[in-house]
């Protein structure tokens, strides 16, 4: 039967799990954002004016 694992090896674990599963999440929102295509602005034209006849 194997060892036990002592308490500080368990939080070790617990921590580098953690740390490895945030970065994981936080590198894919990045990769995301830059994956998606900018939010371009269309201009509007303006209106042909044409001068009044009077």
């Amino acid at each position: 039967m194997p060892e036990p694992l002592s308490d500080r090896q368990v939080i070790l674990a617990i921590a580098l799990t953690l740390i490895l599963v945030l970065g994981l999440i936080l590198g894919s929102v990045s990769l995301n954002r830059e994956q998606q295509a900018p939010f371009l602005w269309r201009e509007t034209p303006q209106p042909k004016v044409t001068p009044l006849a009077i």
